[in-house]
């Protein structure tokens, strides 16, 4: 592993560490994988995990993005969550 990616990955590790702080209720972990082309969240039960391709993690950490790329990921994930269950109590 590239000392890029252990920085990267670091900085993943904070910030699931923070997330888990702020968010009650649901358990957030991450995984590097291959099986994915940029980023995806997995929801099982009380549990999300976010799935991340290390190249591209490297690229964002290095470009000087996560905060928009990985960690706003997470802060839309709570923002449809929240609208959808807006939208199926209107219904």
């Amino acid at each position: 592993m590239s000392q890029n990616l252990k920085i990267a990955e670091q900085m993943v590790k904070r910030l699931i560490a923070d997330t888990n702080q702020e968010h009650f209720g649901t358990t957030w972990r991450y995984e590097l994988t291959s099986e994915v082309d940029n980023i995806d969240v997995v929801v099982e039960h009380d549990t999300n995990t976010l799935r991340i391709h290390p190249c591209w993690l490297r690229f964002v950490v290095a470009e000087g993005d996560f905060r928009s790329s990985i960690a706003d990921e997470i802060t839309a994930w709570y923002l449809l969550d929240e609208w959808s269950h807006c939208v199926s109590r209107a219904a």
